[in-house]
């Protein structure tokens, strides 16, 4: 309904915050990661939640988060607070990391996901996470060493992000392998993509 709303804001407290637009105050949830001062001008990308008894405008600094955070509603278990308290815990960086690489230690330290609900998560997203059309910053994704190389690599030869890390997500045991190895697997596997 809203695609972006912009204006000043009011009111702020851990996730919530009122922006004045044109005279009316819009209450919009946000990230406890959102960086805001009162009177800041800012503009927020946002998805309204409309329930039987209620509707919740929730707001996101880029396109990239309101992205993320669609997705994951759109998955079975979880809700509107639970995909803001994963964004609150890590950036989408950190987020398309986890999901690649089915990261449930990771997904666990995010309050209110417990084991079942993060390998249900992780199962019911993994479809999914290929549309997602999000760039990865590389550097920021936490891969080790080799693994940002063999990135690199794919990228270089024509691959997008979101491909190159879901090629290398498949490779098991890469902790000890060389980058030459790693990239003729990603190939192998971007092969039968």
């Amino acid at each position: 309904m809203f695609a972006f709303i912009e204006g000043k804001v009011q009111i702020i407290s851990e996730n919530l915050i009122a922006i004045l637009c044109n005279g009316v105050g819009y209450e919009v949830n946000v990230s406890k990661k959102l960086n805001a001062q009162n009177n800041d001008n800012i503009r927020l990308y946002t998805q309204l939640i409309h329930k039987e008894d209620s509707m919740t405008l929730y707001g996101f600094a880029t396109r990239e988060e309101k992205t993320m955070f669609s997705t994951l509603t759109s998955t079975s278990g979880v809700g509107a607070k639970l995909a803001m308290e994963i964004l609150s815990t890590y950036s989408i960086n950190e987020i398309m990391h986890i999901l690649f690489n089915k990261d449930i230690s990771m997904l666990k330290k995010v309050p209110g996901m417990g084991l079942k609900k993060a390998e249900k998560l992780l199962f019911e997203i993994r479809d999914k996470i290929d549309k997602i059309n999000i760039n990865i910053d590389i550097s920021s994704s936490k891969p080790n060493d080799n693994e940002s190389d063999v990135i690199k690599a794919l990228i270089s030869l024509g691959f997008s992000n979101n491909e190159a890390i879901k090629s290398l997500s498949k490779i098991e045991n890469k902790e000890n392998m060389s980058v030459e190895d790693l990239i003729s697997l990603a190939l192998r596997n971007l092969s039968s993509i």
